[in-house]
């Protein structure tokens, strides 16, 4: 008993000397004494030539940023079109041991574009260089210089959707291409709660699209946002986890957002009836009836969502979809607003525009796919 009494004595003192310790320490300020400083740019004017995207461009270097004590320091090198970087784009970030940076053509123009320069012609660039500590700790920044760089027209990927949660399934050599304009690819199809992926091309290589997660394969990182109904999924594979329906898929492939999302279309894809506004004047009531197509495979019953009509179209033809004979909430015309064309891909009422097609005056066969989110004119 005696012995205990003992230990627990020494305990206690052994915890006053460690509290007296603790208030005691001294604490270590650290501040930085010297900003990095962008010492040289490997040129003043370039010309991107897109025909050598992977070849050296612009190199940066800079002095080392000091700080009181020794501490981890990583660069950040930042690119803008004013002065006063309102809104950077960082070209990139390197450790502690490196103080130079080489960006390609193909780098170099995506931030051109992305800061507002015009393709083909010459404009300023704005450069500086940010040293900090861990995450963006005590930042340090340098001067700033410029560089004139004459950027050439981006070139944005192809995306082919295919998997179990797509129109298509896993059959790549049929995956569902988007509708491109500018940065951005667009499509209005049925998605079901399963696994998927984008192709660049209607084969499984060589470029494959997924989340930009640590489980995914490094060559298919890409998307670095989703929506909330798009998660991780396998190292190759993305999951739509939203109910099954029609859902307006958009990719920005913009360098600096690379962003999909999936958003519920106010349409379906079921439904009895559709026609064909325009040919014979924009009186609904006067719209010409489509025929649903049937299963090939007895009992031969109606596909959804599948029509088809055979009749005569001129030049400069011009048509939309109803799903009655009236201008109301079933309408579907080519993707988009303000977008007049053949686009062969379908939006509905509030995101569409007139197809436009420029018939001879014979006969040509519309197909119409409410659930692939497409259409044919042939």
């Amino acid at each position: 008993m005696k012995n205990k009494y003992i230990i627990n004595a020494f305990a206690a003192l052994l915890l006053m000397i460690g509290l007296t310790s603790c208030d005691n320490r001294e604490l270590v300020q650290v501040d930085n004494s010297a900003a990095p400083i962008a010492m040289d740019l490997s040129a003043e004017h370039i010309f991107l030539d897109k025909n050598y995207p992977d070849n050296p461009a612009l190199n940066v270097s800079w002095t080392q940023a000091a700080y009181t004590v020794p501490v981890e320091v990583n660069y950040k090198i930042e690119a803008s079109k004013d002065k006063d970087f309102k809104t950077p784009y960082v070209l990139g970030t390197v450790a502690q041991s490196l103080r130079t940076a080489t960006y390609t053509v193909s780098q170099l123009n995506t931030a051109a574009q992305t800061i507002g320069l015009t393709k083909n012609i010459e404009g300023k660039m704005f450069l500086r260089v940010i040293s900090a500590l861990g995450a963006n700790q005590i930042k340090a920044v340098s001067n700033v210089t410029t560089v004139n760089v004459t950027p050439y027209a981006l070139e944005y990927p192809n995306f082919f959707l295919v998997g179990a949660a797509s129109y298509v399934g896993w059959n790549s050599g049929v995956a569902q291409a988007l509708y491109k304009k500018d940065n951005f690819s667009y499509i209005y199809s049925f998605l079901t709660p399963e696994g998927f992926r984008f192709l660049g091309q209607q084969a499984w290589s060589p470029i494959n699209y997924s989340i930009d997660n640590p489980g995914t394969d490094a060559a298919s990182r890409y998307f670095k946002q989703t929506s909330a109904n798009i998660a991780f999924s396998d190292r190759e594979n993305m999951k739509f986890t939203g109910a099954a329906g029609i859902y307006k898929i958009e990719i920005n492939a913009d360098g600096a957002v690379q962003s999909l999302n999936a958003t519920a279309s106010p349409l379906g894809f079921e439904y009895p009836n559709l026609y064909v506004v325009g040919l014979n004047g924009w009186n609904a009531a006067n719209a010409l009836e489509m025929t649903q197509v049937l299963d090939s495979a007895p009992p031969h019953l109606p596909i959804p969502g599948l029509f088809q009509i055979t009749t005569t179209l001129g030049a400069n033809s011009e048509m939309k979809f109803l799903g009655q004979k009236a201008f109301a909430s079933l309408e579907w015309g080519n993707i988009l607003k303000d977008n007049n064309g053949n686009s062969g891909f379908l939006g509905p009422k509030d995101d569409n525009s007139n197809i436009v097609f420029n018939g001879n005056g014979g006969s040509y066969k519309i197909n119409v796919n409410l659930k692939a989110g497409t259409y044919t004119i042939e």
